[in-house]
């Protein structure tokens, strides 16, 4: 383990729920920072998410909202009332990031917008999920990943083909994309301060966020090139074959002139590189609803480890359409560490995902579990200078609550 991490010493408050947001503060708990998550006493809604799909919700097992969570310190506050919120003054006091992904109307409200703390906290970098962006007419619409990321972007409509249901919105994708784009936010306004004393307002949308990373094929159809596609319009050397075995091979092939040949000697299928519909890229793309079925042929007579050794001694990308279920056993997961095993108390065993970003600096980091609702209220409110007279009176008065 390295002595010294890239935040270390950066604290960081964060008043988020559910996965996007907090996504920000685990990477930076990852890499050193003091994170204190400030939780309703009513409890992140998060934390009961995984019953919908079966799994446990236990303060000792909650592996949901552990994957966003670990590495934080947790108090339940009650903003609402004067003493909660001054409280989470006292935090911000001492903070150098506040991220937060509470709707703009209630920050407004709360007094807690960027604008109502700029000059109170003027070396703070305030750190903000919205839904849809910051005006425009949906600035006050709610927006899950689902929505604002996959539906709103065109990426569920158009992903599957137009005579069938849309595909199923992957869970969490566009949070984690989002939460991991406004760390970077984040850690520039960080690097800016050092030279300008100054903070910063760093603000990322779900809906802009998508619009960023569906630029590509929004440029396709300003220019004409359209979506959802069906099987006969795809790319015939960048799609989808079935192998003999009914596994799924993608094949991504971009270099016609290098690879076109390699390819159809490995199909055992050489006469279609000489054949002059398909003699160069332009005229594969014209033709592709002729050589889709033909490829779709050569590829049933392989079984997919047969094809892919094949296709490997030619150097030719692909790789087999894989499953969600083999990500936690994934030999090249496990061996880079993108994903690392942590027994729970229950004797459990979880693989848990980790953050994708890895510095030299930083070295190994392990997997865990997040903190209990109001864990380390206690610990937070006598680093704050609390006695415990006061902290009693705190929780009477319904501003805090502590972990039993």
């Amino acid at each position: 383990m390295s002595a010294h991490k890239p935040l270390e010493g950066v604290k960081v408050v964060e008043l988020a729920s559910f996965v996007a947001a907090p996504t920000a503060g685990r990477m930076m708990a990852e890499m050193g920072a003091d994170v204190i998550r400030v939780e309703s006493t009513a409890g992140d809604p998060w934390r009961f998410y995984g019953a919908n799909c079966g799994l446990p919700i236990t303060d000792e097992e909650n592996p949901l909202f552990d994957i966003y969570n670990l590495g934080k310190k947790d108090i339940q506050l009650n903003t609402k009332t004067p003493e909660g919120k001054e409280i989470l003054f006292h935090l911000l006091d001492e903070a150098d990031v506040f991220i937060t992904n509470n709707r703009l109307k209630s920050l407004v409200r709360s007094g807690l917008d960027y604008e109502s703390l700029k000059d109170r906290f003027p070396k703070l970098i305030y750190g903000l999920v919205t839904g849809y962006g910051q005006t425009g007419p949906d600035v006050d619409a709610p927006g899950y990943d689902g929505v604002a990321f996959f539906s709103r972007s065109g990426m569920l409509a158009d992903m599957a083909e137009p005579s069938g249901y849309p595909a199923s919105a992957p869970g969490c994708i566009g949070d984690g994309a989002t939460g991991a784009a406004l760390f970077g936010g984040i850690c520039a306004a960080l690097f800016d301060r050092v030279r300008t004393g100054k903070g910063d307002f760093v603000e990322i949308s779900l809906f802009g966020n998508a619009v960023w990373l569906c630029g590509t094929m929004s440029a396709f159809e300003q220019y004409g090139y359209h979506y959802p596609k069906k099987r006969s319009e795809m790319g015939a050397l960048y799609t989808f074959y079935k192998c003999k075995d009914g596994e799924w091979l993608h094949l991504a092939v971009t270099q016609h002139d290098r690879y076109w040949k390699p390819l159809a000697e490995a199909l055992n299928v050489p006469e279609l590189a000489e054949d002059e519909r398909f003699a160069n890229a332009a005229l594969i793309s014209k033709n592709r609803a002729q050589l889709i079925p033909l490829l779709e042929e050569a590829f049933s007579h392989f079984n997919y480890n047969e094809i892919a050794a094949r296709l490997k001694e030619r150097d030719i990308v692909f790789d087999r359409m894989r499953h969600y279920r083999e990500l936690a056993t994934d030999p090249q997961a496990v061996a880079n560490g993108f994903v690392k095993e942590y027994i729970y108390e229950s004797g459990h065993p979880f693989m848990m995902s980790m953050p994708p970003v890895h510095m030299r600096s930083v070295g190994e980091t392990g997997p865990g579990r997040g903190p209990k609702p109001g864990e380390h209220t206690d610990e937070i409110l006598k680093q704050l200078g609390c006695s415990e007279d006061e902290i009693v009176h705190l929780k009477e008065a319904g501003a805090v609550k502590q972990h039993s």
